[in-house]
């Protein structure tokens, strides 16, 4: 059994270029299994692949949204882009005929690519290769929707990679430390009469496996020369088709002569593969500021990407909440190491807002703060000092990633919002027990507090003085009531539209009534939920909200956030900044008369505070 599966992979590339030594090993853990015609091997978008799969007999189709995308026979692999990218296989396997099939497991087949550069190099282009036919396929069949972006996006609107230059003149050390300083997997060469590019590859294939001097090499001994270009306004189909015919991973892009920056294939390959996933496992294996700040810089993107494919603004929202709370875990975990000092107590760092609700879509201010626990008897620690340099520390990090600073300053680094638990609990006290616009203020962005980072409990502990505090005190309940029925829809007479000159404020008179109303509810009926849908739920359940006034909030809430989120989008297509107001000229009449009908409920809801909560309350 061995001895034939040994057999087989020596006469099939790139198996073919490994040593007979690692051939033997790989032949002892590798599994077979056969699968009849017409099953699944696997499924499009299904958990990450554990297994290579090499066909020793029969045939494979790779199938994308109905479309075949390719067709497989033996001694092909397949599932090696799952396995490469960490995530959800992008097509669906299907045995054309029975099928035998060799499985190399993931850990095994990751540990080949790393030792033999020939093996990787295969599979890493391979992706390149792979996309490209892949969008070939769907070109002749019509398009799918899947694989539109390779047709229709172009390489300016992707975001470029910046590298260092160097001479030709220069030793591969400088190149190589040059590229760590900018955190580059390669360097452009460049003089008067030279041009070329050296990367990671080169040094280790050329310099390091030669057991060479990196001091004492040339650039110029070891750069790949000519640079291989394409410009900002090229399809990313032709640059895969440019990178399959090249047999290279990066391309260098340029306008006019200029070197504009690098493309690299895993940039492509975000867009075919899952942008969230690649995001997140990227962000969770950064090192410093300035990856946190590269990777940060597309998830503006990725949210546009993720409407413009269909997805719902709450489900975009959530997911964009999650980025964000692995960006901020990130630059909590920095913070500590560029301290030189762990956290000598518990602490917290909660989102607030909308970040806190799970409802940000587009880049918006920075609403965080922290709590600690300051009740231990005696520590030689000042740790007030310490957590307002930590805090400090925190908002400057996050400001370099491109977290916008909120106009407000309610941010960590205002020892108004980093402080400990008792003097928080006496915060809440006052806030609660003196109710002036101030107050109500200050409690409306704070009420939604969300544990990102740190000790939960201590969160736990707030939400509960929070609502003990809530029934000690109904007219401070009251006036955020008021508050929910300050701004009107912006409906005239025969429910015509209010516009102003910027346009129809939509936040003002329709989602801020929505979330302001929802958010005292939820904490007068002592709900720990922090998402206004999912606080609607709650209320709903627990019969506060009666259900057609539910279920009508619900879709206009809905509607109010997808109608915001569209607009927004256009405005950063023209490079205007998003923002809350909606031209009604660029809506469609159904469009307009939906959003009639979603500010109706918004004056529905405000009607139904205004009898239940407001009726003894002065004005």
């Amino acid at each position: 059994m061995i001895v034939d599966v040994k057999e087989f992979l020596q006469t099939h590339y790139p198996f073919s270029s490994l040593p007979p030594s690692s051939l033997e090993n790989l032949s002892k853990v590798i599994k077979v299994k056969y699968y009849p015609k017409g099953s699944e091997i696997f499924k499009k978008d299904e958990k990450p692949l554990e297994y290579l799969y090499v066909i020793r007999k029969g045939n494979v189709s790779l199938r994308s949204d109905g479309v075949e995308i390719d067709f497989l026979s033996e001694g092909d692999s397949f599932g090696f882009i799952s396995l490469i990218t960490d995530s959800p296989p992008s097509s669906t396997a299907v045995a054309e005929t029975d099928v035998i099939l060799y499985l190399i497991p993931k850990e095994v087949f990751k540990q080949l690519m790393e030792k033999y550069p020939e093996f990787r190099n295969y599979f890493t282009t391979s992706l390149a290769k792979r996309i490209a036919h892949t969008a070939e396929r769907v070109k002749e069949n019509g398009g799918a929707k899947t694989f539109e972006k390779f047709l229709t996006v172009q390489v300016k609107d992707l975001k470029l990679r910046k590298v260092p230059f160097i001479l030709p003149s220069e030793s591969v050390y400088e190149a190589v430390k040059k590229m760590v300083e900018d955190n580059s997997s390669c360097a452009i060469v460049k003089s008067e009469d030279e041009e070329g590019i050296i990367t990671e590859r080169d040094v280790l294939k050329k310099v390091i496996y030669r057991d060479l001097n990196p001091k004492e090499v040339k650039v110029k001994e070891v750069m790949t020369s000519p640079l291989i270009s394409v410009e900002p306004t090229d399809f990313l189909f032709d640059v895969l088709l440019t990178m399959s015919k090249n047999n290279i991973r990066r391309v260098v892009v340029k306008e006019d002569g200029n070197i504009l920056g690098v493309l690299e294939d895993k940039d492509i390959i975000a867009l075919e593969t899952q942008n969230l996933i690649v995001i997140v496992k990227e962000v969770e294996k950064a090192k410093s500021v300035e990856e946190l700040s590269y990777l940060y810089s597309l998830v503006d993107d990725m949210a546009v990407n993720l409407f413009n494919e269909g997805v719902k603004p709450e489900v975009i929202s959530r997911l964009i909440s999650e980025i964000n709370d692995k960006f901020i875990s990130k630059a909590i975990q920095l913070a500590i190491k560029e301290l030189g000092l762990e956290p000598i107590v518990s602490f917290s760092f909660m989102v607030l807002g909308s970040e806190g609700r799970k409802e940000q879509t587009l880049k918006t201010d920075q609403d965080n703060a922290l709590i600690y626990d300051d009740t231990y008897p005696s520590l030689d620690v000042d740790l007030e000092d310490y957590f307002k340099k930590f805090g400090e520390k925190i908002s400057e990090i996050l400001l370099k990633i491109g977290f916008p600073p909120c106009p407000s300053n309610v941010m960590v680094r205002n020892p108004e919002w980093n402080k400990g638990k008792t003097e928080w609990l006496k915060t809440l006290e006052k806030w609660f027990s003196k109710p002036d616009p101030e107050n109500t203020l200050k409690l409306g962005i704070f009420l939604d507090f969300r544990n990102v980072f740190g000790d939960k409990t201590l969160e736990e502990e707030l939400r509960k003085k929070v609502f003990e505090l809530a029934k000690e005190n109904e007219l401070l309940i009251a006036y955020m009531f008021k508050d929910t029925v300050r701004f009107k829809p912006p409906l005239g007479l025969f429910g015509r539209l209010k516009v102003e000159k910027e346009g129809i404020d939509i936040k003002k008179g329709g989602i801020f009534p929505i979330t302001s109303g929802i958010r005292t509810l939820a904490i007068k009926n002592e709900i720990a939920e922090t998402n206004t849908l999912d606080r609607m739920k709650k209320l709903y359940e627990k019969g506060v909200l009666y259900k057609e006034l539910y279920e009508n909030l619900k879709e206009a809430f809905n509607y109010l956030q997808y109608i915001r989120l569209k607009s927004q989008i256009e405005k950063l297509k023209e490079g205007k900044q998003p923002d809350n107001y909606v031209n009604p000229e660029r809506l469609s009449k159904l469009e307009l008369d939906l959003l009639k009908d979603a500010f109706k409920v918004v004056a529905q809801f405000q009607e139904f505070i205004e009898t239940k909560y407001l009726t003894y309350i002065p004005s």
